[in-house]
């Protein structure tokens, strides 16, 4: 903080890249400095998903590359699995609930907002972005592997 403000709200005044005052959020240095630190929190997030999402990948891909299986791994462990089928919610009712809540979602807050307000373009964009920042921020809480939570009953 005292870096962005003793720093960084100079450096953008006197170069042009926040002209108006500097407690302005759309012109001055108090906007510039938040969406500067929040596109640095995102991307940082972002790249802390990564080990994730390859992990992930690769869990899927194997099984296409070639069929193998170490010895003693048994059916739980291959699926990353603690309950039996019966009890998973399957993996259509999750994406439909997801695009159906998602698609409820941005059309409330155009309701809401009307033309002038939030586009439907970045309110969906907010929802895959907060969708990505909860994954993360519930993996990094979780002390064992957190792809093991992310595979898909199929």
């Amino acid at each position: 903080m005292l870096v962005g403000w003793a720093l960084l709200s100079p450096l953008s005044k006197w170069s042009g890249w926040a002209p108006g005052p500097v407690g302005d959020m759309s012109t001055g240095a108090r906007g510039w400095i938040l969406w500067i630190s929040l596109g640095i929190m995102c991307a940082d997030s972002l790249i802390s998903l990564l080990p994730v999402i390859l992990e992930y990948v690769s869990d899927v891909v194997r099984p296409w590359r070639r069929e193998y299986s170490n010895i003693g791994e048994s059916d739980v462990q291959k699926h990353h699995e603690t309950e039996t089928e019966d009890r998973l919610v399957p993996s259509e009712w999750v994406i439909k609930g997801l695009f159906l809540s998602v698609s409820i979602g941005t059309f409330l807050v155009w309701i809401v907002f009307g033309n002038q307000g939030i586009k439907p373009w970045a309110t969906f964009l907010g929802f895959v972005l907060g969708g990505l920042l909860s994954v993360i921020g519930w993996a990094l809480r979780t002390s064992s592997q957190p792809s093991q939570y992310l595979t898909l009953n199929t």
